[in-house]
């Protein structure tokens, strides 16, 4: 008698006996080749994110990492609920493929699908109407754009927010992620001689204020995921370090309150001067751009201790961002390195990007 599952075809079926049978379906992926994977433990968030095959260990591949909270599980556990639903509609398509030839067989039907009984005065004909088989939609997944790869074992993965581990090798990738972010904003900077000349002073140095409020943006982020992280790991409860950090507020948009914080959270005490006070001057512009469309007001004056005259609009430059960008490099990898000294980058790598974001 006919199977559900014929061997062959599109799912490379292979009947292993006992109704036990192996398929084998391939994953879609993107347009840009990357395929999705969701961490195996549900209250993991966001825990989803992608990653690029070949990239990365392609031999004795045995774990997998989450790049937000490290659960570790074997490669195949980490696919999408998306991914579960189409291999399962696949299988189901299969089913049904062979369900009408199993009808036909246990009812004694035709090629053509019929059967007559009887004959003379009284006959019965018996058909069976197949139905089309079903389309199967591909799997629906979400846009990630923050790529970044893996320093040690070159994986091209991609996550929301700042994500700490590499999905493959399971290692620290944090300052990868900073300096993938770093280099975006340095792109834009780079674009803002064109832009002066196609769009006018007015548009550049509106980029400019822009490249200033994702640095300070970028900055906040950083460290808030740092002490999330630092606190985590030192024994808080996940909803007491939530609370915590609601009550710091916007802290970290300030280097002096940034400064307090670490001192009182941590015991780290953080330098006043070097990228430190390229950062706090930097940061005082961001009050007047943001809350006065870049007018300097007294209360600028007075934090910032500046030389720019009240009314006037603040003046930024591409050289004083680009200082920025290098200081805010070196900051983050400073906080990294004191809460998680046995996370360092190996020196080799360190030294490299250090030295690609030295401030002149």
């Amino acid at each position: 008698m006919r199977k559900l599952f014929q061997s062959g075809g599109e799912l490379g079926v292979q009947d292993l006996g006992g109704d036990r049978y192996e398929m084998n379906i391939s994953v879609p992926r993107d347009s840009d080749g990357r395929m999705a994977r969701e961490c195996p433990d549900h209250e993991c968030s966001p825990g989803y994110f992608k990653v690029t095959p070949g990239t990365c260990i392609t031999e004795n591949h045995l774990q997998a990492y989450c790049p937000y909270c490290r659960h570790s599980a074997e490669p195949n556990n980490f696919t999408t609920q998306e991914q579960q639903r189409y291999a399962k509609d696949l299988v189901m398509r299969e089913v049904q493929k062979n369900l009408n030839g199993v009808i036909k067989d246990a009812l004694g039907l035709g090629a053509n699908g019929k059967r007559k009984f009887g004959g003379g005065l009284i006959s019965m004909e018996m058909s069976l109407k197949e139905s089309p088989l079903p389309h199967v939609r591909r799997p629906f997944e979400d846009d990630v754009r923050r790529d970044v790869i893996c320093p040690h074992c070159s994986l091209d993965q991609t996550v929301f927010g700042l994500a700490v581990w590499c999905a493959d090798c399971g290692t620290d990738i944090f300052m990868s992620h900073i300096n993938a972010e770093v280099s975006v904003t340095r792109q834009m900077l780079g674009d803002v001689q064109r832009r002066t000349e196609m769009l006018g002073k007015r548009v550049a140095a509106k980029d400019l204020e822009n490249c200033l409020e994702d640095g300070v943006s970028l900055f906040e982020a950083a460290m808030r995921a740092l002490v999330r992280r630092a606190l985590i790991e030192r024994g808080g409860a996940a909803e007491d370090v939530e609370r915590q950090l609601t009550k710091l507020g916007n802290a970290f948009q300030n280097i002096g309150r940034t400064r307090h914080q670490m001192a009182e959270l941590f015991a780290v005490t953080v330098p006043e001067y070097g990228v430190w006070g390229v950062l706090a001057t930097a940061f005082e512009k961001r009050h007047p751009i943001t809350h006065n469309l870049g007018v300097v007001d007294r209360k600028y004056l007075e934090r910032a201790k500046a030389a720019e005259r009240h009314g006037r609009e603040v003046r930024i430059v591409a050289t004083e961002i680009e200082q920025m960008l290098a200081a805010l490099y070196e900051a983050i990898a400073f906080v990294h390195g004191a809460l998680f000294p046995m996370h360092l980058p190996r020196s080799d790598d360190a030294q490299a990007e250090v030295n690609s974001h030295q401030v002149e």
